[in-house]
């Protein structure tokens, strides 16, 4: 009986796109987690801390777009391929990289004047081992801002397939360059003995990650073309699609994606770097490492969600939608939980086997309790595809500054009174806030019972009529 369920479920396209991006997702994290150990050893606990610093510096500014704007996008082009529009799904695709051509160049412009002084800011206020080092993670954040330009090609194509379900051809992409950023990036630190060294191995691999998605792009245009326009027409597109067509949803959900990964991603690092010391900036980033290795199962469901949903939201199928949302969630969420906590035995062991001398107890420290918000999130892996899917930005966005206004200051007063681990203590609150989210779900499947309540987004950008 088992073994019929689970042919049953690899035979559901959801299922098997499921497999494909969980595979792929496997691969990347298992690929981070081995750079992350190689940089340990090539640079130390504060050489490390300076990269990591960086990345998040310059994440401030780049997550608005490729985690909000893609997201949207996706849903859009999923929609509209369900109707078998053609026209409107290459207007979003368009719409994606010219939303990040525009933007690139602005971050990139900004990024020279804003940054340095930002990392003096942060990493030079206070007297700890960040002190002396601002500027210098500002000026490398500067250069990271060439990610966006480098990406372009690469995050297009990523669209196109996610949203009309091209799962492997997005593996492929995907698990192409992080193959050449392990390697690039383990090679420029080697070479260098600087985090400047794997921070131009880093940029280079997202250019030749890009030349790589056009390649496959190309082929499976040839192999299956279905949706998928040529790259002639997004690049004709790009000049016809007018912004502020789809700019508004995309940067509502951007602002809303955004602020959760600046919460979950770039704040702590931040503050623990220019609070506590650079060192804890490396051992709080393996620990959340090891954290997305254990919940590597989310990603493929996560991002398979999206265009599955919103599909069901275009044909209006409110049964369908509700039926996959809770198996999402239920299933997602019981897995992670056991694997978090059937994991906690082996951390410490496994870091003091991996890493240099004196990871392991401050690692194993965070993890714990990073852990106590992360089972909450486990059961959120389709609750950000749900408000996209059913037009409930509105909704989300109330309810995440209600969350804020009563989590944000408890962090405040745990990062100035827990000295080291305010910040994880305070991170894993804020994560707890998704169990609120999720009775917001169950209120509107509640209140739903039929097809005439039922508005999925339906912003079409695409070129002005003619006149």
């Amino acid at each position: 009986m088992i073994l019929r369920a689970l042919v049953s479920g690899l035979k559901s396209k959801f299922m098997r796109d499921t497999a494909t991006l969980q595979l792929a997702s496997l691969l990347n994290q298992s690929s981070q987690l081995i750079s992350t150990v190689a940089i340990a050893y090539l640079l130390g606990a504060e050489g490390q801390g300076l990269y990591v610093s960086a990345i998040a510096l310059q994440a401030l500014a780049y997550f608005l777009v490729t985690v909000g704007v893609t997201q949207a996008t996706v849903s859009q082009v999923a929609a509209a391929g369900a109707r078998g529009n053609r026209i409107k799904t290459a207007g979003w695709i368009a719409f994606m990289a010219k939303t990040m051509l525009l933007f690139g160049l602005g971050i990139l412009a900004l990024g020279y004047f804003v940054l340095p002084a930002v990392g003096e800011l942060i990493y030079d206020t206070f007297d700890t081992g960040a002190a002396g080092h601002g500027r210098e993670i500002g000026q490398w954040a500067w250069l990271l801002c060439l990610q966006p330009l480098l990406d372009l090609p690469r995050v297009t194509a990523g669209v196109a397939f996610q949203g009309t379900r091209r799962m492997l051809a997005l593996g492929q992409i995907e698990n192409g360059q992080e193959v050449v950023r392990l390697f690039l990036v383990v090679l420029g630190a080697t070479i260098t003995g600087s985090p400047l060294g794997a921070i131009v191995g880093h940029l280079v691999a997202c250019a030749i990650g890009s030349v790589v998605a056009i390649d496959v792009y190309r082929r499976a245009r040839r192999e299956d073309p279905g949706l998928l326009p040529t790259v002639g027409e997004v690049v004709r597109g790009m000049r016809d699609v007018p912004m502020m067509r789809g700019i508004r949803l995309g940067f509502r959900v951007a602002l809303l994606k955004n602020g959760h990964v600046l919460f979950i991603n770039v704040f702590p690092r931040l503050i623990i770097g220019g609070v506590v010391g650079l060192d804890w900036v490396a051992y709080f980033h393996i620990a959340q490492r090891f954290m997305d290795v254990f919940l590597v199962f989310a990603q493929g469901v996560k991002r398979t969600a999206l265009p599955a949903l919103s599909e069901l939201a275009g044909l209006k199928d409110v049964r369908r939608f509700q039926r996959m949302f809770w198996k999402i969630t239920l299933i997602t969420g019981g897995i992670h939980t056991l694997g978090l906590i059937g994991a906690m035995p082996f951390i410490r062991p496994l870091v003091a086997a991996l890493f240099p001398d004196g990871y392991a107890r401050p690692v194993w420290t965070f993890y714990w309790i990073l852990s106590l918000g992360y089972i909450p999130v486990a059961f959120a892996t389709g609750i950000e595809s749900f408000y996209i899917a059913t037009n409930q930005i509105k909704a989300w966005l109330w309810l995440t500054v209600v969350g804020a206004s009563i989590t944000i200051p408890v962090n405040v007063w745990l990062i100035m009174h827990i000295p080291y681990t305010g910040t994880a203590w305070g991170l894993s609150l804020y994560q707890s806030w998704i169990l609120v989210h999720l009775g917001y779900a169950t209120f509107f499947f509640a209140t739903r019972h039929g097809e005439s309540t039922w508005q999925p987004a339906t912003p079409e950008p695409g070129p002005k009529p003619s006149t």
